[in-house]
């Protein structure tokens, strides 16, 4: 039984104890309520003072056996109690040390910083990718139930420069302010992009004013949780269709195809300098390249162009887009590095 259920159960057991005292006194003895509370705190506390009436052969026997069975509880719940103030204690501090210890080895992960609702979806979201995180919080007590106990973790304020060195933000490939208070995010924005100029950041807001303030602070994208929810909506009613594709490119979970991000270097990639067409990586993966992105993430594909993104010449830094199941896109990374 763990410490939770053995402090409940203590709990449990005294209310039944005395209330098994007091109506066994009134039953047996026939006293009244006050009298029979009075007996059973006597009885339990053994302070020793006299008996409120003088008690039946019945009402002795019964007193015998209440006292033992009270004796026991109350050792039971002493223990439990101690318990749960020690043992979670000693528990916690172990855990704590361990997660330090895994911070300390961190690189090339994210920092979620907020764990409200969005920091939730973004938490499952790399659980189901595998890739390392680390949540910053002010609230412990949000780590306290369930699997997120085991999250890597760091309580305390996002803002404060100790606390993101403590994330492992020198080594980190991005972080997310997802805070509740938009104006935290900023001073958690700026403070991260002083402290890693490299850093990828991606900062949630709702109010345009607060959009501008982040990207001046130095957040490399700005998300309107309202304005997708709205814009979501619309194009599901409008173009249902193209929805539940995205969402079957989107679920990571049990569906075959995904979208995946290759970005070209030409100190391992033969690719660069050639189009798509003379690569014949369709034929050669199965994966199929949507667009191409340059460096700086504008688009590279040509609408008016007969060749479509397949003419392209690919460059050093750009990234391709290509939607396949995992083992045509594994074929294809493999492809893109020889």
């Amino acid at each position: 039984m763990n410490i939770h259920r053995r402090t409940a159960a203590a709990v449990v057991l005294s209310m039944i104890l005395v209330a098994g005292g007091v109506a066994g006194y009134m039953i047996i003895e026939g006293w009244s309520l006050t009298e029979s509370v009075y007996m059973t705190a006597i009885t339990l506390t053994t302070v020793g003072f006299g008996e409120v009436r003088e008690l039946s052969e019945t009402g002795r026997m019964f007193t015998v056996a209440f006292l033992v069975f009270g004796i026991a509880t109350i050792g039971y719940s002493i223990s439990a109690v101690f318990g749960y103030i020690f043992e979670g204690q000693v528990s916690e501090a172990i855990k704590l040390r361990r997660i330090r210890k895994e911070l300390k080895k961190m690189k090339n992960h994210y920092i979620v910083c907020g764990f409200g609702d969005v920091g939730h979806v973004i938490i499952e979201e790399f659980l189901r990718s595998g890739d390392k995180f680390v949540v910053i919080d002010r609230e412990s007590e949000r780590f306290a139930h369930g699997k997120e106990v085991e999250y890597p973790r760091v309580i305390g304020d996002a803002s404060d420069e100790a606390v993101l060195e403590e994330a492992g933000i020198e080594y980190a490939r991005g972080l997310m302010a997802v805070l509740p208070n938009e104006q935290d995010n900023v001073f958690v924005v700026l403070t991260a992009r002083q402290m890693n100029p490299s850093l990828t950041i991606v900062a949630k807001a709702a109010e345009g004013k607060t959009v501008r303030k982040l990207e001046k602070a130095g957040a490399d994208r700005v998300i309107s949780p309202a304005q997708i929810a709205g814009r979501r909506m619309v194009a599901t009613m409008l173009r249902p269709s193209v929805v539940n594709f995205l969402d079957i490119v989107a679920d990571r979970g049990d569906m075959a195809m995904r979208l995946e991000e290759f970005r070209l270097d030409e100190t391992r990639s033969s690719a660069v300098g050639k189009t798509l067409q003379e690569l014949n990586i369709g034929k050669s993966t199965g994966a199929i390249v949507l667009t191409i992105l340059d460096e700086n993430g504008g688009t590279r594909m040509s609408p008016g162009s007969e060749a479509g993104v397949s003419g392209i010449h690919l460059e050093n830094g750009d990234r391709l887009i290509a939607l396949g199941n995992e083992g045509q896109l594994a074929r294809l990374e493999e492809f893109l590095t020889n």
